[in-house]
């Protein structure tokens, strides 16, 4: 511990800092000093508090701010003194690496201040504590380049010096990502040899990552190492090593190798359940995250990567663990399907999840084992809903006319199960780990769900769903206005009309609306949405999309649409004002042409561009400037400025094309320049919303925009390995990146006229 005198001189010059010019995550880093000296106190208690403070003040989850750089010489100097060495090396180290920098006067200050200490840092690579090395060297790591000579020769000698297996490795890490030339020397030499296990993992990960040379003896050494996860690699990196090294692989270009890589995870996790291996379990669940890792990356990783899951299916104790993989992947797997017939016909969550698989994969099987076994089935019935409501169906396979999977067939027996369930008392719970819980809530929108889709076939169960409108009615209206007959149901008609006069306003919306798409009466429809609108509350922007829905009938709801685009822009600050008067503008124009009135609240709508996640306003915005075509032609000083923006330009471009259908140049650029702009933002990682936005702006442009290079990126979009979609929820990634796959050769097909594109 630090004697006072040698804090006083540890700790010089700190009150000569104006800590109050400087900021952190709580605002004025006038704290800073006193947090600093509370590390060195004697009371462990107040120490680790001061440490605590600091990490969430000027490295908050890793963010650093203005006051991070001035508070770094003081962290390495009591790093030196022997303060709190591991913790605080490691917090340097944070720094250093932090890609989040808010207020800093110079990018990168903050790591530079980190370099800049390092000669009080690089002798604890010598250290007697394993840990305060261990921290060090990925400290120093960190760094990167920046780090210098001395760093770089102080690692190769700590490379020489190390004996500790899992120091060595992080050592290995830390030289190639401080002097990337000399990482093949150093990876050959270990791959060539057969030293510990750490050490083979970490030369595998700079392999990889530095785009080494790869062969089938990298791969077969992969494979004798899983579970790689086993061999001490270290927390700091977090990293999960065979994922990183797909992921990595495929990121290069590499996307065969990076699946060769996977099967042979994959083979040698079969391998070792065979031989009752200890750390069986733990490769099948790491081979099976890469896997599912690698699929949301690359188009041709599914369909090769099932012969090498194969043997996991009739596994009991390893099915559970791929299920989930077909569920998302969608892949024809009839191999699959025998061992996922026999867990679905057993207890617990396994068979729940069986039995949505087989959903998701058309089993024919499927309905007949839902009938028997609803009441316990949350998932499966989610899945039978969703693919009902075409949320998860997929292009089926070689299909070139860019039709769906069908959803769940119509099942005598499931519409007799569903009549019973819809029957059920309400405190009635389900035998399962959603039970009173999601699917209690749930289970009636997805039930009603599969009965919409059915339509007419499911008349037979307009009793239960009349008896259950009273308790669910927003997804029994909704099921009512698809399987009720209009000429033969007038009890039907009766019953919602008597719904749309009572209660909530949600529910009298649900049951008008019912109403309406059953005999086209909108009058209490019109009501409802009457008084909605009026309200001004926070959902008032899917009251105006539900107004948006009547279309013609609309027209008299047209004087409260004008009132709401009169009021002031004060009145639209928050997102979903702004988005209801952009859905009221879109209206109003569609049935009145009214330009004058739509396009200041258009204007407003493009100026969110300034403001955090003003993004999909701006879009919305755009879609109603389309609209206008040549009458938006007052937004172009608007619009050019945000053509910039990868994120905005395609539905930007698409308002010009509105503009301009027929001129190129478009405002003073020409189609094939705009091209480029729209292609720019079609980047791997998109979400699918976005990526299908380039497409919307491709086809708008027309086939003279393009040239042929042009063209090959698109073929790339639609044929490449690379997903396009890589954003949103995980297991909507694949699906989504297959819609965007199908409507990318669409466009192709248009662009070219090349019927042949499949």
């Amino acid at each position: 511990m630090i004697r006072d005198m040698d804090l006083r001189l540890v700790l010089t010059d700190l009150d000569h800092v104006d800590w109050s010019g400087f900021g952190h995550a709580y605002g004025s880093a006038e704290d800073v000093p006193a947090l600093l000296r509370d590390l060195a106190s004697p009371v462990e208690e107040t120490a680790a508090e001061a440490e605590q403070e600091l990490w969430s003040s000027i490295v908050h989850q890793g963010t650093v701010y203005s006051a991070t750089a001035p508070a770094v010489p003081f962290l390495a100097r009591l790093v030196a003194g022997g303060v709190r060495r591991s913790a605080l090396v490691g917090m340097l180290g944070v720094i250093a690496g932090s890609a989040d920098e808010r207020g800093l006067p110079v990018p990168g200050a903050a790591r530079d201040a980190v370099v800049a200490q390092l000669g009080l840092l690089l002798p604890l690579l010598a250290d007697s504590d394993r840990e305060v090395r261990r921290t060090t060297v990925w400290a120093v790591a960190q760094c990167g380049s920046a780090a210098g000579p001395d760093a770089r020769a102080a690692l190769r000698a700590r490379w020489a010096a190390e004996s500790d297996p899992a120091l060595r490795a992080d050592v290995l890490t830390a030289c190639a990502l401080l002097d990337p030339d000399a990482a093949g020397e150093l990876c050959s030499a270990v791959l060539a040899g057969d030293g510990p296990a750490p050490v083979r993992v970490a030369a595998l990960l700079v392999t990889a990552d530095f785009g080494l040379p790869w062969d089938g003896e990298t791969t077969a050494c992969v494979a004798r190492l899983v579970p790689l996860d086993r061999h001490g690699f270290g927390a700091l990196w977090e990293r999960e090593p065979l994922q990183a090294i797909a992921d990595s692989l495929h990121a290069r270009g590499a996307a065969g190798t990076a699946i060769d890589v996977v099967g042979s995870a994959l083979g040698r996790a079969v391998a070792l359940r065979v031989q009752g291996s200890e750390h069986a379990q733990a490769a099948v669940t790491e081979a099976r995250w890469a896997a599912e890792s690698l699929a949301r990356r690359s188009r041709s990783a599914p369909a090769r990567l099932l012969p090498a899951l194969r043997p996991l299916f009739d596994d009991p104790a390893t099915v559970a663990d791929v299920i989930p993989l077909l569920r998302t992947w969608s892949q024809p797997a009839p191999e699959a399907v025998p061992a996922l017939l026999a867990l679905a016909q057993g207890d617990g969550d396994p068979a729940d999840e069986a039995l949505a698989a087989l959903v998701c994969l058309g089993a024919p099987e499927a309905a007949g084992l839902l009938a028997r076994h609803l009441a316990d089935r949350p998932r499966a019935l989610q899945a039978a809903y969703r693919l009902a409501t075409g949320e998860t169906r997929t292009p089926s396979p070689g299909d070139t006319a860019g039709e769906e999977t069908t959803p769940l067939p119509y099942d005598p027996d499931l519409l007799d199960a569903i009549r019973v369930r819809l029957a059920a008392e309400p405190s009635r719970e389900r035998g399962s780990v959603f039970g009173g819980g999601l699917a209690a809530t749930n289970e009636p929108v997805y039930l009603g769900g599969l009965l919409a889709a059915w339509g007419r076939t499911a008349r037979a169960a307009l009793p239960e769903l009349l008896a259950a409108l009273p308790r669910h009615p927003l997804p029994v209206s909704r099921a009512l206005a698809e399987v009720a007959d209009p000429r033969a149901d007038a009890h039907v008609i009766e019953a919602l009309r008597a719904q749309a006069g009572q209660g909530p306003a949600a529910t009298r919306q649900a049951a008008a609306g019912a109403l309406h798409s059953l005999t086209g009466d909108a009058g209490p429809l019109i009501c409802v949405l009457s008084e909605l609108l009026a309200e001004r509350g926070n959902s008032l922007d899917h009251t105006v999309s539900a107004v948006a829905s009547l279309g013609e009938a609309a027209r008299p709801l047209l004087p409260l649409l004008h009132t709401l685009l009169a009021e002031p822009p004060r009145s639209r600050e928050t997102m979903p004002m702004i988005r209801a008067a952009l859905g009221a503008a879109a209206l109003v124009q569609e049935l009145t042409g009214d330009e004058r009135a739509v396009l200041p609240v258009i204007r407003e709508g493009l100026a969110w561009a300034s403001r955090a996640w003003g993004q999909e306003t701006v879009k919305r915005a755009a879609e109603v400037a389309r609209l206008l075509g040549p009458a938006a032609e007052p937004l172009l000083s608007d619009i050019l400025p945000l053509l910039d923006d990868p994120e905005l330009s395609p539905a930007l471009v698409t308002v010009l094309t509105s503009v301009f259908p027929q001129a190129d140049p478009l405002a003073g650029l020409a189609r094939t320049t705009l091209a480029d702009r729209v292609l720019a933002a079609a980047g791997p990682g998109s979400y699918g919303r976005s990526a299908s936005a380039v497409l919307t702006a491709c086809a708008a442009l027309g086939p003279t925009a393009f040239t042929g290079a042009q063209l090959d990126v698109i073929r790339d979009l639609a044929d490449g390995d690379r997903r396009i979609v890589g954003a949103g929820l995980q297991d909507r990634i694949v699906l989504d990146d297959e819609h965007f796959r199908a409507e990318a050769r669409k466009v192709l097909r248009t662009l070219t006229a090349d019927p042949s594109i499949p």
